[in-house]
């Protein structure tokens, strides 16, 4: 799986943890890695670092896409990525953006969330 077929799976329905394990099982497959030998930690490291592009990629093209908002709420209840929690915060307006805006600020420095804002994206 690619940045590509992610971000299309995502807008078709996929959840991030959908995107997340497809991701992991494709790199599982592509290396011929034996079942027995595949643990909870086997690329955990990489799927977390695609992950993390594909929350970037997520906000900076599509901020405000219902279909994104839903996705990135409900991963950012799972991670504590600043990728994930920066495309939410920064790119779209829900209920309860506030008190996701505290939790958020508690997590990462001030000037990572400075740019946050009520109202979206400036």
């Amino acid at each position: 799986m690619d940045l590509r077929n992610a971000i299309e799976d995502l807008l078709l329905g996929a959840s991030l943890r959908q995107v997340a394990a497809s991701y992991r099982e494709s790199l599982i497959e592509s290396l011929h890695c034996r079942r027995e030998e595949v643990t909870r930690e086997t690329f955990s490291g990489e799927t977390t670092s695609f992950m993390k592009l594909v929350a970037r990629h997520l906000g900076d093209r599509h901020a405000g896409d219902p279909r994104v908002l839903h996705a990135l709420q409900d991963w950012v209840m799972q991670v504590d990525d600043y990728e994930a929690w920066d495309a939410l915060l920064a790119g779209f307006q829900f209920q309860g953006k506030a008190s996701l805006m505290r939790r958020g600020r508690v997590l990462f420095p001030g000037p990572l969330t400075a740019h946050w804002t009520d109202t979206g994206r400036e």
